[in-house]
């Protein structure tokens, strides 16, 4: 299998750190307003275990530490996973860390490492959960704003996997409210879903993870929406976006593959990190 096209493509200005103000904003609100139960002690435990995993793979690996990469994992994690034992979330932090750099090829996540640290854990047992209903509907407005504004800052072309995800995904729902002659109401609701947008725009739209090209992105945004309604709306499986997005990030293999393109890499950072 061919290596994506030479060249890599980076952005001048780090979203990365865009990310950390929403996601800690978030974080904050859901603490301070939404009464969610997590701890100073539980943040930052989480936050610095990521944090030395990346120290120590990132000097394994002879790369730059990338420590604001680890921390959007970390919180990503922190956002969308619940356990009353800690010790899930640090294993889900571990398993997202180490995925970056044990699971790759040609230098590239071949997982999204919150996603799959989020669903291992969740596979193990029943003592860790997704609840996505836990934001409640009055959010979505808010992280419809922030999604627009990394839409702004990287683009629409890198972020062509979300906005192909959004348009089939809502498509798929209004299709399915006609189909069942339910109102159009059910669907705006449905699409209301805080740890969706989330999903969306703060994890599925990582540029280290989605095909080099933005046909490729566009493809792949298209493949998960269908897989993870499939598997939501006709299996029943709760959490169906992230299985979703687990079950086809393979096929950024093949989709590099056919349709090449530059490979990228965060500012200030090389390969992999």
């Amino acid at each position: 299998m061919s290596a994506p096209k030479a060249g890599v493509e980076s952005l001048s200005i780090d979203p990365r750190y865009y990310q950390l103000v929403v996601q800690i904003s978030l974080l904050l609100f859901g603490i301070l307003q939404l009464q969610f139960e997590i701890s100073p002690v539980r943040i930052v435990a989480v936050v610095a275990s990521a944090w030395l995993l990346q120290l120590l793979f990132t000097r394994l690996y002879h790369l730059t530490a990338n420590l604001p990469s680890a921390a959007n994992s970390a919180l990503s994690i922190l956002l969308l996973l619940r356990s009353n034992d800690l010790g899930w979330l640090l294993l889900a932090v571990v398993i997202a860390i180490a995925g970056k750099f044990v699971l790759t090829v040609h230098r590239r996540h071949l997982f999204n490492p919150s996603a799959l640290g989020i669903v291992a854990v969740i596979l193990i047992g029943d003592t860790a959960w997704i609840t996505p209903g836990q934001w409640g509907r009055d959010i979505w407005l808010l992280l419809l704003a922030a999604g627009g504004g990394l839409i702004v800052l990287i683009g629409p072309t890198r972020m062509a996997t979300t906005l192909a995800f959004g348009t089939v995904y809502s498509l798929s729902l209004f299709g399915q409210a006609a189909w069942l002659g339910d109102p159009w109401q059910i669907p705006l609701h449905q699409l209301q879903n805080g740890a969706l947008l989330i999903f969306a725009f703060f994890m599925l739209s990582d540029p280290k993870t989605t095909p080099a090209s933005t046909v490729g992105c566009l493809l792949y945004g298209t493949w998960v929406a269908l897989l993870g309604w499939t598997l939501h709306y006709l299996f029943f499986i709760p959490n169906a976006f992230l299985y979703a997005l687990i079950l086809s990030s393979p096929l950024t293999l093949s989709i590099n593959r056919y349709l090449p393109g530059q490979a990228f890499v965060w500012p200030g950072t090389r390969n992999y990190s």
